[in-house]
């Protein structure tokens, strides 16, 4: 017999499986269609933005943006300024320049206007489902080192928009870019939703 006694048995842990809301994200479990598009949003001495590509699912649209950032000359002390600026790390209590942080935003095709103006997921009760569409944004990582840096958002828009012309519109006045746009075809997005697939039946 020995000295120890035997363990307690201890339940199997039960977590409820999450899911987010359509509007917040785009789905993991679908493969999209691509709409293929390449077009350069702005471009300074040291900073461009471009569009790369748009994946369109059954419910929205996931737009690529990469930004590129090269020192081109700066002394060190401004570069590491310039990449602070453009990776958004920004002081204790929020960003230091309101006036001057990256925006995005969209006119659909009848007129709706949709404004992204919290950095990153949108702001709002993510269980509270909107009346119209909504722009939300994620990071997908980015780095560099002494002499560039690279980074890359996902713009996600619910639910598919409209047919008609969409603008996307962008401005980032702390880095010298001011209000541009791109002419993206709506209409062709909502044929190309219906080519999405669920990666599971």
């Amino acid at each position: 017999m020995s000295f120890f006694p035997p363990d307690p048995e201890f339940p199997e842990p039960e977590e409820a499986e999450s899911s987010q809301p359509p509007w917040w994200a785009a789905p993991e479990d679908e493969l999209p269609a691509l709409f293929p598009v390449s077009e350069l949003i702005a471009v300074t001495d040291h900073v461009a933005i471009a569009l790369v590509g748009a994946f369109v699912y059954r419910d929205g649209v996931e737009l690529r943006i990469e930004r590129r950032l090269r020192r081109n000359g700066l002394p060190y002390r401004e570069w590491n300024d310039l990449c602070a600026t453009f990776m958004e790390h920004w002081p204790m209590g929020g960003q230091s320049d309101q006036q001057g942080r990256l925006r995005f935003g969209l006119i659909l095709g009848d007129g709706e206007r949709v404004v992204l103006d919290s950095p990153f997921f949108g702001g709002g009760d993510p269980t509270v489902k909107p009346e119209g569409h909504t722009l939300a944004r994620r990071q997908g990582g980015g780095g560099g080192g002494n002499s560039t840096y690279s980074a890359m958002d996902s713009l996600w828009v619910w639910p598919v928009p409209p047919d008609g012309s969409m603008e996307l519109v962008m401005q980032w006045p702390a880095v010298d870019v001011p209000e541009r746009r791109v002419h993206l075809d709506a209409t062709q997005m909502r044929r190309l939703a219906l080519q999405a697939k669920p990666l599971w039946g």
